[in-house]
């Protein structure tokens, strides 16, 4: 292969906007506040200094200031740098859904069809496929479904070691001890701010709880223009910005921690009043996001978007469209790594057959942007032209056998016959192909936990269970 094939995009956001948005954020933490629920700790921060009016906690300019300063620059990863490397598809981990695409029929996760999807993500791992659990098992206790979760990915995966999102107070101890045992202890948890600019639920009462355990910590939202913040943009990013970095300093502060914090906005569909991922609104924002975070964050901007999840319920048209336009863009735009494959309706759904679609995607994004090699040798070409003429083409002949997977991708699932040839094979479809692809690739699973591993992490589990 040659040269990538990518494009470069100018700044979208100017300079004064992003000096504007921080400035708004500036005062909105201090007229508006951020909303903590819990009593104890707004009254620890009231304690700490921190002026407080009835449930909301009031943050200076002088001290938001001096937060974003002395955070400027610790910041790292994709909506930094960009996402170098192999082309690799991340899955959801948390559907409570699949589909079934021999029926047609989505169900609730259970145990065992957890089990069968994941042995399926590891055979599909040498493809790009980020392993994880790919849904949450309704046959368990709801609050220790993330660690059932965790149990089978861990099993039945190569990649299942790192730990899952625990999601409840009852699933964390587990997570972290199992964590532990798989050699990927928890070091670092989230706190996800409820928008508009309130901090509370689950994940700070976890971070609180177990801070002691940890070496630091993120804060951040899913606030959506016109939903949960203002419809203009800019207006939307300067309130996300007063939620991250309020919540940051109000965590840092009660936990004494390194606190990491970033600010994002996702589409609303405010017919369906439902987040609209794999909208060209959804792609938009994270290229401005990635802007605004790096002024706030003191780094250069990755100028890719990576998000690939849809609404689409079933796997077919309207995820295929929205994924190979999300993925197009965002390829040629520098990006390697993309979140949501084989998930749909959002995060509800996790489907296989179309997780075989996005791999097709993916591939076929792989070589568009992969120029390939340009070379020039008048004795070799002429060889080679009189080579075919003597035998009768091109096709024969030992150079292109050995290099026309070098010049061309060769589809798994998509088509390239003509009609005749289609119709001779029977007029196989699309999801016939990817059926039997599924059927041909589950049995080639082969992995198994290694036995002290398996038994700790069995024993895990089987108390998760009993504590509930």
């Amino acid at each position: 292969m040659g040269r990538r094939f990518a494009v470069t995009r100018p700044a979208l956001v100017p300079p004064d906007d992003l000096a504007a948005i921080e400035a708004a954020a500036f005062r909105i933490l201090s007229e508006v506040g951020i909303r903590v629920g819990d009593d104890e700790p707004r009254a620890r921060l009231a304690k700490a200094g921190f002026r407080v009016a009835g449930d909301r906690v009031h943050v200076e300019p002088a001290t938001a200031k001096a937060f974003v300063a002395e955070t400027r620059g610790t910041a790292s990863g994709p909506e930094v740098a960009g996402t170098p490397g192999p082309f690799t598809l991340q899955v959801a981990q948390y559907p409570p859904f699949l589909h079934d695409s021999a029926t047609d029929v989505i169900a609730p996760f259970t145990m065992a069809t957890l089990a069968e999807a994941v042995k399926l993500l590891d055979v599909l791992a040498d493809r790009g496929v980020c392993t994880s659990p790919c849904g949450q098992p309704s046959d368990v206790p709801p609050a220790v479904q993330a660690v059932g979760a965790y149990w089978t990915a861990a099993t039945y995966s190569r990649q299942g070691r790192s730990p899952v999102d625990s999601k409840t107070e009852a699933a964390i101890p587990f997570v972290m001890e199992m964590a532990e045992v798989l050699g990927e202890p928890v070091r670092h948890l989230p706190v996800y701010m409820f928008s508009p600019l309130s901090l509370e639920g689950e994940s700070f009462r976890i971070v609180l709880k177990y801070k002691d355990r940890l070496a630091s910590v993120s804060v951040g939202g899913m606030p959506a223009p016109g939903q949960s913040a203002p419809i203009r943009l800019g207006d939307a990013f300067a309130m996300a910005t007063a939620e991250a970095v309020g919540g940051a300093i109000l965590v840092r502060e009660l936990t004494k921690l390194p606190v990491h914090w970033y600010v994002n906005l996702f589409p609303a569909d405010l017919k369906a009043m439902a987040m609209s991922f794999g909208s060209p609104e959804n792609f938009l924002f994270h290229l401005y996001f990635a802007e605004v975070y790096a002024h706030q964050h003191g780094t250069r901007w990755g100028q890719a978007a990576y998000n690939l999840h849809s609404n689409a319920k079933l796997p077919g048209a309207q995820a295929c469209a929205e994924r190979a336009s999300l993925m197009t863009a965002g390829a040629l735009l520098g990006a390697r790594y993309f979140e949501g494959g084989g998930t749909l309706s959002l995060d509800e759904v996790h489907s296989p057959e179309q997780l075989l679609y996005d791999l097709e995607i993916l591939d076929h994004v792989r070589r568009l942007t992969a120029a390939p090699s340009f070379e020039v040798d008048a004795a070799r070409c002429i060889g080679e032209v009189q080579e075919a003429l003597r035998d009768g083409g091109f096709a024969a002949l030992e150079s292109t056998r050995e290099r026309h997977r070098d010049l061309y991708w060769h589809p798994m699932l998509f088509d390239r016959d003509f009609l005749s040839g289609w119709r001779a094979r029977g007029e196989p479809t699309i999801r016939a192909q990817a059926r039997a692809l599924l059927a041909e690739l589950r049995p080639r699973h082969d992995f198994h936990l290694p036995d002290a591993e398996q038994k700790a992490i069995d024993a895990i589990w089987a108390r998760a269970k009993a504590s509930v």
